[in-house]
């Protein structure tokens, strides 16, 4: 795709919405961090996603994007109103989550928190 055509198609979108330039797997996106030019090619950056020869195991880490929700969940949970020992349990059950699941599972809990919940009896 020639980037006027690229710049069309920005141009055609509705100007109340910015949406994250994104490539990859639709349940995995991988968001645009950089843009160089070299010549007539542009070169785009994503940030990155796991192996297709990775096998089951998930070994991937976090991603830019995924840093920046996880800093904002601290934030949340210390500006809290709680006491100090509420705070280390809640921070303590984050670090436990991203040590016992894939990071995948963590993003998706920490963008649904109400998935997180436990189901009552």
């Amino acid at each position: 795709m020639k980037a006027s055509e690229l710049k069309n198609l920005l141009n055609s979108l509705n100007i109340d919405t910015d949406p994250e330039v994104v490539c990859g797997e639709y349940w995995l996106p991988e968001r645009l961090v950089n843009v160089q030019q070299e010549n007539d090619l542009l070169f785009l950056e994503f940030d990155s996603a796991p192996e297709e020869n990775q096998g089951e195991e998930e070994g991937r880490g976090f991603v830019e994007h995924e840093i920046e929700l996880i800093r904002e969940r601290l934030i949340q949970i210390l500006e809290e109103g709680s006491d100090t020992n509420a705070k280390a349990d809640a921070m303590l059950a984050l670090f436990l989550m991203a040590h016992e699941r894939s990071s995948s599972e963590v993003i998706e809990l920490l963008e649904n928190p109400e998935l997180m919940e436990e189901p009552t009896d």
